[in-house]
């Protein structure tokens, strides 16, 4: 694994969301917690960046036939 450059940031953050944030990602701690839900979210923005895109580029075609049809 590559070292990636951290910066120490100070947050205000309903300590219990937190608590629920790290049981819920099994975290040791509320910053892998936060670096993780930040990556996650990151990877969302990608894949609809992504999707956005290809819709612009005229979306994906159809070769098997098997979508149905546009309905507008």
């Amino acid at each position: 694994m590559s070292k990636v450059a951290l910066t120490r940031t100070n947050l205000l953050l309903e300590a219990t969301k937190v608590r629920r944030l790290r049981r819920a990602l099994q975290s040791r701690s509320n910053s892998e917690a936060v670096r993780r839900i930040i990556d996650e979210r990151l990877a969302v923005e990608a894949g609809l960046q992504a999707l956005q895109n290809l819709r612009r580029l005229g979306g994906l075609e159809d070769v098997f036939g098997h979508a149905t049809p546009k309905s507008r």
